[in-house]
């Protein structure tokens, strides 16, 4: 594989992930508008089946690209076809200089041939270096939390841990088991006990914690992308939202209760908690994304657990299992309209054949000026 190879298959993955949030803020706004606002298990499923298919796409595209189909979907030569058609007011001649403009920008990524590659290039390695040193301080407090703790209940697949490193319970997980880790403090009050428990094994069970250890493991490639950001941040909340809805409904837990408790530890958490991992755990009381969420994730928590109690929200699951299908169906068809074919296709050899002739006919008239 060459570096050429490399740098297009990165740029290539950059816009896919781009290209998976796009698909997924359309179908949700979709959902939105058609009334499940308030289904936020179901929106959940949404972003989940996004991330799967980023997963999945690696795979199936080498076999997609190869079907009959692939060249007619290809954005490049859907782009060449329309210019040959006469639907984009461009010549043959500056369809192929733009192409030839893409592949000098790929050479110049491989090779840092010109200053914005080299600041490209910087600030994705430094971006890279900062993410995974603050993802290094997130798992070395985790191991801290859990050796520094005892274990006080252990099943097959959970422990739950108390440890005084913590104030926020937070739940996580390792290469086989969970960990859900409570802090001394809340221990001694039995109610706090049963709903950070009741909470956080809610999240184990509908795949949050380990949507979180997935996310956090690839933050340093996406480090830049705004489409990761965006679809972390939904998938955060809308698990949050969904967690909050489940639990109460589940234990018959007083709601009232759940919010000044939640508030209470966010509270006290955002004045002593200096040490809480930040990445591969979810926390009690949430977080909230920088720079991509104006309101407090809290806020919105408490707003719909009020919500619920006056007007119960169903989930439209046949709609959303859908939408997840039809979105799944865009994303792989935009994966392979994105890739770059090995060969040369009819519309670019026509487009580059027009652009020679256009340029002898130049020539020819020039030439005859010259007499």
């Amino acid at each position: 594989m060459t570096v050429d190879q490399i740098v297009g298959g990165a740029i290539w993955v950059q816009l896919l992930i781009l290209l998976a949030a796009c698909v997924f803020a359309f179908f949700e706004g979709l959902f939105v508008l058609s009334g499940g606002r308030r289904s936020f298990s179901t929106r959940r499923r949404l972003g989940m089946a996004a991330i799967a298919c980023l997963a999945l796409v690696p795979l199936v595209t080498p076999y997609l690209i190869t079907t009959t189909y692939a060249a007619s979907v290809n954005a490049t030569d859907v782009v060449v076809s329309q210019v040959l058609s006469g639907n984009i007011a461009l010549s043959a001649q500056e369809m192929s200089a733009l192409l030839a403009m893409k592949a000098q920008w790929l050479d110049q990524m491989s090779t840092g041939g010109s200053v914005f590659a080299q600041v490209l290039i910087a600030t994705f390695a430094v971006g890279f270096v900062v993410r995974a040193i603050y993802l290094a301080i997130n798992i070395g407090r985790i191991r801290r939390a859990i050796t520094a703790g005892r274990v006080v209940q252990r099943t097959k697949w959970v422990s739950v841990v108390v440890s005084p490193a913590v104030e926020v319970p937070f739940s996580t997980r390792g290469l086989f088991r969970y960990y859900v880790v409570l802090p001394v403090s809340l221990y001694r009050d039995a109610s706090g006990v049963q709903m950070a428990l009741g909470h956080e094994m809610q999240h184990i069970r509908q795949g949050d914690v380990d949507a979180e250890v997935l996310l956090s493991l690839i933050s340093p490639l996406a480090v830049l992308n705004p489409g990761f950001w965006f679809l972390s941040s939904r998938l955060r909340k809308l698990g949050e939202l969904a967690c909050d809805r489940a639990y109460l409904a589940r234990k018959g837990f007083d709601a009232h209760g759940y919010a000044l408790r939640l508030l209470e530890i966010a509270r006290f958490s955002q004045a002593q908690a200096k040490a809480q991992p930040a990445a591969f755990g979810v926390p009690l009381v949430g977080r909230k994304v920088p720079f991509l969420s104006r309101r407090s994730m809290l806020k919105d928590r408490i707003v719909e657990i009020a919500r619920d109690q006056d007007e119960p929200a169903k989930e439209a699951l046949i709609l959303g299992a859908g939408m997840s299908v039809l979105m799944a169906g865009v994303v792989l068809l935009g994966a392979v309209s994105l890739t770059e074919p090995e060969d040369w296709s009819h519309e670019r050899i026509m487009l580059s054949t027009v652009a020679n002739l256009d340029r002898l006919n130049e020539l020819n008239t020039l030439a005859q000026r010259s007499w």
